[in-house]
């Protein structure tokens, strides 16, 4: 009886960590041999405070509120993309929070190096091309975080391409904010 109470408690705390959460993060570079190099991140406890981390947002949505909240972020997201223009894009990442951004098998960790890859894109013939969905699933962890996965299309130049993608969405002051993008494209048509 009393280990099912420890292992009660722990996971109550870890629950409550896990809502509360944090942004501040510890890195760790490790290199694989032939230029690869594997990039972890990690949780390190901090009080809000002492992060300068702003107040947590007010009012949690319900359960169909975050859903649409969440589906105009995406759509957001695709008319940022589709548009052409980098800052457009930028503007639907997270500002002061970790940034990780898989562009198909290419890792950009942080906003500097997501907004370098994609105006070197964005200068290619065809732009950026546009985005659209053909069908997504959003899975709410808590009030304040989602994770968004489905099928993104993406023309450019004339040909097309259908990949999977997963996004993990923050509710921040400035609405939702992609922390994680991976964007993981199949053979042109």
């Amino acid at each position: 009886m009393m280990m099912i109470r420890s292992r009660l408690l722990a996971a109550l705390a870890a629950s409550v960590l896990l809502a509360g959460g944090t942004s501040a993060c510890a890195q760790n570079s490790v290199s694989m041999g032939g230029g690869d190099e594997v990039i972890r991140t990690a949780r390190v406890e901090t009080s809000r405070e002492a992060a300068g981390a702003p107040a947590p947002v007010a009012a949690p949505p319900t359960t169909a509120d975050t859903f649409d909240a969440v589906s105009d972020a995406l759509d957001a997201a695709a008319a940022a993309w589709s548009s052409g223009q980098v800052e457009a894009v930028m503007a639907t990442y997270v500002h002061d929070e970790p940034l990780l951004v898989f562009l198909g098998d290419v890792p950009l960790k942080g906003p500097d190096s997501v907004r370098a890859a994609l105006e070197a894109r964005a200068a290619e013939p065809g732009g950026l091309g546009t985005l659209s969905y053909e069908w997504f699933e959003t899975l709410q962890f808590d009030v304040n975080t989602a994770v968004v996965s489905g099928r993104a299309v993406l023309t450019r130049g004339g040909k097309t391409q259908r990949g999977l993608f997963t996004r993990i969405l923050r509710r921040t002051a400035d609405g939702w904010l992609i922390v994680h993008d991976q964007l993981a494209w199949g053979p042109e048509v």
